[in-house]
């Protein structure tokens, strides 16, 4: 009789334990509804062009626009419900400013006002409105990238315009309700990867388309600095894959839409779309040429698991994130600000977690130490580090990654630094040891070598720092 209670109790407790898994997991399950609904969705858009073989009286590009924007924002108000008002507002000033604002300044005023209104979202709480928070947060971020690109994308149009320098790659200027379209499509809205509205219309016009809690708790931090780094490395391993699952998914969304497949030929790059745009031009309904989706391939994954630099791990992560950021923040800005400025601008795109700024203003420092030992270290025929030297960055590289990760995971400022604090800062000791080093080391050899060692040093890391 006590084996059978006992036997029954096991199964009541196991059920018990998998209920509050699902419940603890209610996210992570809305987001896999999330993504079946749009793969759904993806298929029967795919076939809209099929309307003009029954002789339809109806443009197909606009009824794939508009069947696309439906599903985009009925998704939106289904995972989110009032909270769509938000992403709303930032669709009608962007419509606004399109209408009453000089070409000059489009770009400069959608910029200020969209990241102005995401920091006001951020505390939008506070005033007693609904907070912007998971789903709804994940679609204001990519519309505030799709609105604002929009608008730069528009401005350059209009410049060209205006010197009359009209080239292949500039947009034909959208009406509002294209605007709206283009701002409610759903691939990529609740995920990402972003494009820009040139790559949204060559697909919308293509008829050939169809063709952790861990690292907060007290047992963690009693653990020996080992652990802790080992647990790091584990917890990041974890972030990775969950992103590359999304990100793999959103894209073969686009994909099925036809969005970012180009032809090989004409050297698409992801975010901007086609390099070769006469190529592209010539072969795009061209049924026998290879195809390539590398246009919104939002992820390397050899290269971020594999390279062993810090700057080209970062280039292979969210690539079409980082294809914005360069187009219209850092190219933008006076070339002393950029990096600066750049980092700054991803960190308040990401939110207002101060663990977000501490891990971004920690990988300024991590390329500048690659850099000088890269420039330090022997070189193979390639004149790329030797093979030891290169392993030994790999793994830095790795702890690096990891080390950073706890500001994207812990997100406060108080988390983040007692996790670095009970790590004892490791990797700043080690990156500042790096850099002071390779200083050193420079200054000795400009020393030994008879010329002015350290004023010559102190000009070069003037010049480093300023470029």
């Amino acid at each position: 009789m006590s084996s059978k209670a006992a036997v029954n109790g096991s199964d009541y407790n196991m059920w018990i334990g998998v209920s509050e898994l699902l419940m603890a997991r209610g996210d992570d399950l809305i987001y896999a509804e999330l993504l079946m609904l749009s793969a759904v969705s993806s298929v029967l858009i795919r076939h809209v062009s099929f309307l003009n073989l029954f002789s339809f009286k109806v443009r197909v590009g606009l009824l794939r626009k508009m069947t696309s924007a439906l599903v985009g924002i009925t998704l939106v108000y289904h995972f989110t419900g009032v909270k769509v008002l938000y992403s709303l507002i930032s669709v009608i000033f962007t419509i606004l400013v399109n209408w009453l604002a000089s070409y000059r300044y489009l770009g400069l005023i959608s910029f200020l006002f969209s990241f102005t209104y995401l920091g006001f979202l951020r505390t939008a709480h506070l005033f007693g409105f609904p907070a912007l928070e998971s789903h709804a947060n994940a679609v204001q971020l990519i519309m505030t990238l799709r609105l604002v690109g929009l608008c730069f994308e528009i401005q350059d149009a209009r410049n060209q315009k205006h010197m009359k320098l009209a080239t292949l790659e500039s947009v034909r200027e959208p009406n509002f309700l294209e605007i709206f379209l283009y701002a409610y499509s759903f691939p990529g809205l609740f995920t990402g990867p972003y494009y820009t509205y040139a790559m949204y219309q060559d697909v919308m016009n293509n008829k050939a388309v169809k063709y952790i809690p861990m690292m907060r708790s007290e047992a963690f931090f009693n653990e020996n600095l080992i652990h802790k780094i080992c647990v790091s490395l584990c917890v990041f391993l974890w972030m990775r894959c969950r992103m590359y699952s999304a990100w793999m998914v959103a894209e073969s969304i686009c994909v099925l839409n036809g969005v970012g497949l180009y032809p090989k030929s004409c050297e698409p790059q992801v975010g901007r779309g086609p390099v070769l745009r006469q190529e592209y031009e010539q072969k795009v309904f061209d049924k026998n040429v290879e195809m390539s989706s590398e246009a919104v391939r939002n992820v390397n994954i050899v290269d971020v698991e594999f390279d062993s630099t810090f700057r080209n791990g970062v280039r292979a992560w969210n690539r079409s994130v980082q294809y914005w950021l360069v187009a219209y923040v850092y190219k933008r800005v006076p070339r002393t600000f950029r990096v600066v400025v750049t980092m700054a601008v991803s960190a308040y795109w990401h939110g207002i977690h101060p663990g977000y700024y501490l891990a971004f203003f920690t990988l300024p420092l991590c390329t500048l130490a690659e850099d000088m030992f890269v420039a330090a270290v022997p070189k193979d025929r390639r004149g790329k580090p030797t093979s030891g030297y290169r392993f030994i960055w790999y793994l830095l590289r790795q702890l690096g990654f990891a080390y950073m990760a706890a500001g994207f995971l812990l997100l406060s400022y108080e988390d983040t630094l007692r996790y670095w604090n009970s790590v004892h800062f490791y990797f700043h000791w080690i990156i500042g040891i790096v850099i002071v080093t390779m200083w050193l080391n420079k200054a000795f050899y400009l020393v030994a070598t008879g010329g002015k060692g350290f004023y010559i040093l102190h000009n070069r890391i003037l010049n480093f720092i300023i470029s």
